[in-house]
Parts: C-alpha cells; structure tokens; sequence
C-alpha cells in the first residue's frame, strides 16, 4: 500500500495540499499521514493562531476523510520544517511525499520553496509532488 506524506508548513502552505493529498489517497487507496511542522512549542501569537486555525481544519477534513475509509493520521512536530519532514519520511517508509508551493501573497518566495524542496529530495528516496495552492477559502458542508 503507498504511503502518502503531506507536510504543512503553517503561514506557508494551505489546506490545498491536504485536499489534494486526501483525493489522491482516495483514487489509489493509500495511507495518509499529514504533518503539520512548527518552528518550536513556544509558538504565539499570529503563529499559534494560524497554526490552530490549520489544524481545526485539517482535522474537518480527516474526519471526513475517514467516513468514507480513507486511512489518515495527523501528526504534530516542532523544529526545522526540512529536518522533521526527513525524519518522518525516513522513520514511516513513505512512497510519496506532497507538498504545497505557497502562493505569491503569502510572502514566501517560489526560490525558498523549491530550496527547502531540493534539501528535503537530496535526502529521501521518496517521489515528491508539489501541489500549487489555489488562492480560494473551503467553505464548510453546509446542510439543507
């Protein structure tokens, strides 16, 4: 069974990635695990705060995930973005890592990305995806 990764950087990348990761793990029935990276556990203030706001909705949509019998797990880790992505990827066996390339306006520059990108892909034998973010909100089901 493939192993999918999908690493978030919060600030950095969106809830795209995770999207696309979980639909993809639907079509070829895979594991997801999905990381969510921090600089450190003391994060606050606007970190903290888009940290939580990423992971409630992360957590929507494994949910989700799961009732229609995707097998996702989320896992949290503080330090180095490139350092614990390695880790993960090396300690779990994953087939396939994805990850989102941050839109313009969120003040990342594409050269970063694809710099961190190329640390993590000289240090893992994994296939990479790289996801483009799309620069529109999920709106929640809404019944009725």
């Amino acid at each position: 069974m493939e192993r999918i990764l999908v690493a978030l950087d919060p600030g950095k990348t969106s809830i795209w990635t995770a999207v696309h990761g979980l639909n993809l793990a639907r079509r070829i029935n895979a594991r997801v695990h999905i990381l969510m990276v921090s600089k450190g556990s003391g994060a606050e203030g606007v970190e903290k705060q888009i940290f939580s706001y990423l992971k409630e909705e992360v957590e929507g949509l494994i949910e989700e995930a799961r009732s229609e019998g995707i097998s996702v797990d989320l896992y949290v880790a503080y330090g180095a973005y490139d350092e614990e992505v390695v880790k993960f990827i090396k300690d779990n066996r994953i087939s396939l890592l994805v990850l989102g390339a941050p839109l313009p306006s969120k003040g990342i520059s594409s050269t970063k990305f694809f710099d961190v990108a190329e640390k993590i892909r000289r240090r893992v034998e994994c296939r990479i995806e790289i996801v483009n973010e799309k620069g529109i909100k999920i709106s929640k089901k809404r019944s009725g």
